[in-house]
């Protein structure tokens, strides 16, 4: 069995649609190639894919829910230490106006750009897909092109198996 990465998030494709996960990915672990099927190897979950019909990049889901929970933390934590809704200008709400301005940079700088390897598959006659990223450097690689060489070379070896078919 080829190891394709040895640091993988995997997300399934609930997660990866959720928009309240506080985590984009199910597990990590390891993704292999054996001669019939895309192996994934995690701390607590195992899949293999045998029936891909296709590869290819997507962005996940925005976890708008989570985004929204810590604004009205950050307003509610500001409301408490400070002095009330009528000094909203004031600096006790520090807090909230970082967040505002923090939460939609954080979605251009690091959400926009991420775009996670989904395979599509079919098992026991139901289309399913499962969404990968290279988990190297805590998921910073993945903002500099990781993903992209993670799909091609599922893609290589996806063409090398059916040519071997042929």
């Amino acid at each position: 069995m080829k190891t394709l990465h040895s640091k993988v998030w995997y997300a399934d494709e609930s997660r990866a649609k959720s928009p309240q996960k506080l985590l984009f990915y199910s597990d990590m672990g390891k993704l292999q190639f054996s001669k019939n099927a895309i192996v994934f190897k995690g701390k607590d979950q195992s899949l293999e894919i045998s029936n891909v019909s296709r590869i290819f990049m997507e962005n996940q889901k925005l976890n708008w829910v989570t985004y929204i929970i810590g604004g009205v933390a950050c307003l509610l934590i500001d409301l408490i230490l400070g002095s009330g809704i009528n000094d909203l200008l004031d600096t006790n709400w520090a807090l909230t106006k970082f967040y505002l301005f923090l939460a939609p940079v954080c979605i251009v700088l690091f959400w926009l750009p991420m775009r996670w390897v989904v395979v599509e598959y079919t098992e026991g006659g139901a289309h399913k897909k499962a969404y990968f990223s290279n988990g190297s450097q805590n998921g910073w690689a993945a903002l500099f092109g990781a993903n992209k060489k993670l799909k091609q070379k599922m893609m290589d070896l996806m063409n090398t198996r059916a040519a071997a078919r042929d």
